[in-house]
């Protein structure tokens, strides 16, 4: 069979995973779910009103060709090399709530985040008083929906907050490794030799697979060490530019301060 025709037979297969399998990633819907995955992130980290960890992580792919419809140097990441940067948020159970692949590597994370569905109804809930928060590092801008680490603590129950944060929020990058290593395609050593469309296929489908795995108990990664995974994105710790949701974030992350102070 020539290169070709697998490439139409995989893009064909992914269509059909994400036509029947896409509710495998969603988002939680019902406060019963949101409970379930903080009181999972509470009994691990011991960090209140955690519904999960976001990041953004680098797929390589080739360059692609200007008859793509797409514009090549806008998927040159700042490595130098081409790529998707691909959105991703988790539970505590390594399971995948929310995926984007649309956006070139040359895109910033904080900048996919803007758009992101999951912050628009993060933002929506937050205005009706909701508990709940994502676990983010310090390259994206501080929301009430979006914990960052504090900048320079001093306090003992800031210290407490950082050290908490970390080790919660690495989750997000075990997931990549796990995945990474189930689907040794989408690790960094390799590269996808497809168009950004058909790559993003391929980064939905393999995370549905994966998905399905974690629900159903299924580890096959005994070979790595998922506690020390190296991101594969780039820690970009640009200073969080203030908007008006900024001082929001400021009394949420207060009280997720108070609430440790409690526990010292």
């Amino acid at each position: 069979m020539s290169q070709p025709s697998i490439s139409r037979s995989i893009r064909h297969i992914c269509k059909l995973v994400l036509e029947h399998k896409n509710v495998e990633i969603s988002f939680p819907n019902a406060t019963e779910h949101y409970n379930t995955i903080k009181m999972g992130f509470h009994n691990k980290f011991g960090i209140k009103g955690v519904i999960g960890a976001i990041d953004c992580t680098h797929v390589a792919i080739i360059g692609p060709s200007s008859s793509s419809n797409v514009i090549p140097h806008e998927y040159m990441n700042r490595k130098g090399y081409y790529s998707i940067n691909v959105e991703a948020i988790c539970d505590d159970k390594l399971i995948f709530r929310h995926l984007n692949a649309r956006f070139p590597g040359s895109c910033h994370d904080s900048g996919i985040w803007r758009t992101s569905p999951a912050r628009i109804k993060l933002l929506r809930q937050h205005v009706s008083g909701s508990f709940k928060w994502l676990l983010d590092d310090s390259g994206y801008r501080l929301e009430p929906g979006l914990l960052t680490p504090t900048s320079n603590p001093s306090a003992p129950n800031e210290f407490l907050y950082n050290r908490i944060h970390i080790k919660a929020r690495n989750i997000i990058e075990r997931t990549f490794g796990v995945l990474n290593s189930r689907f040794r395609c989408l690790s960094k050593e390799r590269v996808l030799r497809y168009t950004p469309s058909n790559a993003a296929f391929l980064v939905y489908t393999c995370s549905i697979f994966h998905n399905i795995l974690q629900k159903h108990g299924i580890c096959d990664f005994d070979e790595i060490d998922i506690e020390n995974f190296e991101d594969s994105s780039f820690n970009d710790n640009s200073p969080a530019q203030t908007n008006q949701y900024y001082n929001a974030g400021i009394n949420t992350r207060r009280n997720c301060l108070n609430s440790l102070t409690q526990s010292l």
